[in-house]
């Protein structure tokens, strides 16, 4: 039986197969009329280049004066890995004195391969850009320097020049390979990563948010004298009656009611008496004034003319004394009937409060409490979120009829292992994932706008953990209680440090390992250092360095190709 190496590289060894060779007739040839196969078998020139948007992988020989020259073009859309299949691609040739030439290649020989031929007919140097025109992308390429020598010994003794020693581990893998797989890269690139612990959470009320309503008295359920009993969802405020219980009362408490009742009529109708009484009282003390005023008035006419008598010397003396006698007397009944009248209208109004305060004990016993009802009110506010008794219900005291819970702020209760509390920071960020909001990420005290509320100081002796608990603003109602939560404490930091994607490592043998882009169709496989994990990045401490491109996404199967090389390998068939 085939192993599964083996059966996914048989397609990819036939079709490489079927493309084997370049053109070896035709180059024999050319190289036995031209006499120049010292500089035919050297390798290749090749070029890697990126943009934004595109690759550019690029072979052409060594270039010699009135010698045809194929360029082998490849090019690969950044994005998705794909090569272009359709457009134009120019060739602009430009020397030192500023003339140009240019050549165009209407359409790729096949997918992301484009051939253009050019003879060189002076030896110079020239600088070279590509501009690509395609529906997937347009874009313009910088190449560079192309040197065209005088002869083809020029050209073998330019290849001579040392280039460094072999790199080990490389391997190949054709352009063509990874179009199908859609290979992607990635530059290391230098971020700032922050190693965060993971712990388990929960979302859970703040202290003081959430509030069991019970009765104080056993007693039946009723409805608050305004209103109906609360639902669930209903919105309550701190202090609002909720609800009503009526206690029932004994036997002797009963009758004592009724009694007082009693009472209360009673007193009602002994004080509507002594009104009554009063008011009569009053008519008379009223009228008695009005006959003191009158005979007050008629004495002082009296003593008026018994003076003027006297003046001129008519009347007697006896007479004048009893005019001043009467007048006194008139006088003085005058005042008694004006203080007896105050004090009628004092009684009166003495009167009219007794019978006030009767009617409110009244209307107290009888109308707003007949049988003794006791408000249930709001501790907090908040939201009904359960209602456990309808309205008629006999409940026990202390029996719970609603919870209210206030969402405005909650509550990231955490739990961290006492063994890890050494990479615990004074105040440590903190980032959270819920499994109710996939993919979302929240800065506790970051975007999220949290606080730290408390660091437990207490380990629980059964899980060995401390509780770590932060403050969130919930005002869209995001976050509800009871909500499972993944924290992400912050405990160290790496700044300025090399990154490259998570995607981009691999394990082998227990190592972890990434492949390099070396040019556009050899890659090299680097053992890694890896430091901090963050957000989809590892620290490289060594094995990577900045701006190096790394395989993302086809990595798995270009180390299936460094097993067995010399079935990825083979050449072109251009």
């Amino acid at each position: 039986m085939k192993s599964l190496f083996q059966f996914l590289m048989i397609p990819a060894v036939i079709a490489l197969g079927a493309l084997a060779g370049c053109d070896q007739a035709s180059r024999a040839q050319h190289d036995h009329d031209h006499g120049e196969a010292d500089h035919e078998e050297l390798d290749p020139i090749s070029v890697t280049l990126f943009t934004d948007k595109v690759q550019l992988f690029m072979e052409y020989p060594h270039l010699v004066k009135g010698e045809p020259a194929r360029f082998l073009a490849h090019l690969t859309v950044m994005e998705t890995g794909e090569p272009i299949r359709s457009g134009s691609l120019h060739f602009k040739l430009t020397d030192a004195a500023g003339a140009t030439q240019e050549v165009v290649v209407d359409a790729p020989k096949r997918d992301g391969l484009f051939i253009p031929e050019w003879t060189f007919d002076t030896a110079k140097t020239y600088t070279l850009e590509l501009l690509l025109v395609s529906p997937q992308a347009e874009d313009r390429i910088a190449v560079g320097n192309l040197i065209v020598h005088a002869t083809g010994h020029d050209a073998a003794h330019a290849a001579e020049t040392p280039t460094g020693a072999d790199r080990p581990n490389l391997v190949p893998f054709l352009l063509e390979q990874q179009w199908q797989i859609g290979t992607l890269y990635e530059k290391a690139a230098k971020r700032t990563l922050v190693h965060r612990l993971p712990i388990p959470g929960q979302i859970v009320a703040p202290q003081g948010a959430a509030a069991v309503v019970s009765p104080p008295v056993a007693g039946r359920l009723l409805p608050p004298p305004d209103g109906r009993l609360p639902h669930v969802g209903d919105h309550v405020e701190a202090g609002q009656t909720l609800a009503m219980v009526e206690p029932p009362l004994p036997v002797t408490e009963v009758a004592q009611l009724s009694a007082n009742r009693a009472w209360l009529q009673t007193l009602g109708m002994e004080l509507a008496q002594r009104e009554l009484e009063i008011d009569t009282k009053g008519m008379e003390v009223e009228r008695s004034l009005i006959q003191a005023a009158a005979r007050l008035d008629f004495a002082q006419r009296v003593i008026d003319r018994a003076t003027q008598l006297n003046e001129k010397g008519v009347g007697t003396e006896q007479e004048y004394d009893q005019a001043r006698q009467d007048l006194r007397l008139a006088e003085a009944e005058h005042e008694g009937a004006k203080a007896l009248k105050r004090s009628y209208e004092r009684a009166r109004r003495r009167l009219a409060q007794l019978r006030s305060h009767a009617t409110v004990a009244k209307t107290e016993s009888v109308a707003t409490n007949p049988s003794l009802q006791m408000p249930v009110r709001a501790p907090i506010t908040g939201k009904i979120v359960s209602v456990h008794h309808i309205q008629g219900e006999h409940l026990d005291a202390h029996q719970e009829i609603f919870r209210i819970v206030n969402t405005e702020q909650v509550w990231v209760e955490a739990s961290i292992s006492e063994f890890d509390l050494s990479e615990l920071l004074e105040n440590p960020g903190a980032t959270m994932e819920l499994p109710s909001y996939p993919g979302r990420r929240f800065d506790i005290l970051g975007s999220a706008g949290g606080r730290l509320v408390n660091i437990g100081t207490v380990i629980e002796p059964e899980t060995r953990t401390v509780p770590i608990v932060f403050e969130l603003p919930n005002p869209d109602g995001l976050f509800r209680v009871g909500m499972f939560a993944d924290v992400y404490l912050q405990t160290r930091v790496a700044t300025d440090a090399v990154a490259i994607p998570e995607s981009a490592v691999l394990m082998d043998n227990g190592r972890p390992i990434c492949f390099v882009l070396i040019d556009g169709e050899t890659f090299q496989r680097r053992e890694l250092e890896l430091g901090v994990r963050d957000n989809g990045f590892f620290e490289v401490k060594g094995g990577v360095v900045n701006d190096e491109r790394v395989v993302t996404k086809g990595a798995y199967l270009i180390k299936l190709a460094a097993l067995s090389p010399e079935s990825f390998s083979a050449g072109h068939a251009h």
